[in-house]
């Protein structure tokens, strides 16, 4: 399986990070995903607050490497995940929050889009692996948390890093609280489409490290 070479603009910008924030006490795997949201968001406070759960990048790697179909709740965070990479990896993504369907799952059980179009990947009952990208709905990460409970989403991993004012912070807490899936969430109000992005950006080219 080939390596990935990042760009020189790239590869310097870690080399500042290296040099600005100390990641050394953290997992090697963990430390990239880390780096990976700096370089993102341009900011080292922003991992402050990252939980990261046991086995959840063992699991990632596993799934990933099986060829798992990744669902992003929004298609901005589809849009941000690096397309080399998905191509290197034979992934295939897939968000329905646009489709004529979800608009009207979500009118006829009063729900939001980002609600209705996960259930519709849900019911797909897809036979690869799954990995939710959850980027900027809290009400589709809260959903996510009501089907583990109810013993209907089985998934590899959920990335939520919704972002926002409303429900985002109890989102987050249920994902915690949860131990049946593995998670990469933060605390508090930060998050956002790029940001789930980067972090499974980081996953995918571990797993390409792994499997070299």
């Amino acid at each position: 399986m080939s390596s990935y070479q990042p760009h020189p603009i790239e590869k310097k910008s870690y080399e500042i990070i290296d040099g600005l924030v100390d990641l050394s006490c953290y997992p090697e795997a963990h430390s990239e995903i880390f780096k990976r949201v700096i370089h993102t968001t341009g900011d080292t406070g922003f991992i402050s607050g990252f939980k990261i759960s046991a086995n959840a990048v063992q699991s990632a790697v596993q799934a990933i490497s099986n060829e798992a179909t990744i669902w992003t709740d929004v298609t901005m965070v589809q849009a941000g995940l690096k397309r080399t990479l998905l191509e290197m990896l034979n992934l295939k993504t897939c968000c329905m929050i646009h489709d004529p369907e979800t608009f009207r799952k979500a009118e006829n059980e009063s729900t939001t889009r980002a609600v209705a179009s996960l259930r519709r990947f849900i019911a797909q009952k897809a036979d690869s692996p799954k990995i939710l990208i959850i980027g900027d709905a809290p009400t589709a990460l809260d959903e996510a948390v009501n089907l583990i409970w109810n013993n209907q989403l089985d998934a590899e991993l959920i990335i939520g890093i919704p972002v926002g004012f409303v429900g985002t912070e109890a989102s987050k807490d249920s994902l915690r609280r949860q131990n049946k899936i593995p998670y990469i969430t933060n605390e508090g109000t930060r998050g956002g489409s790029t940001v789930a992005a980067a972090i499974f950006n980081a996953l995918m080219i571990w797993t390409l490290k792994e499997n070299a």
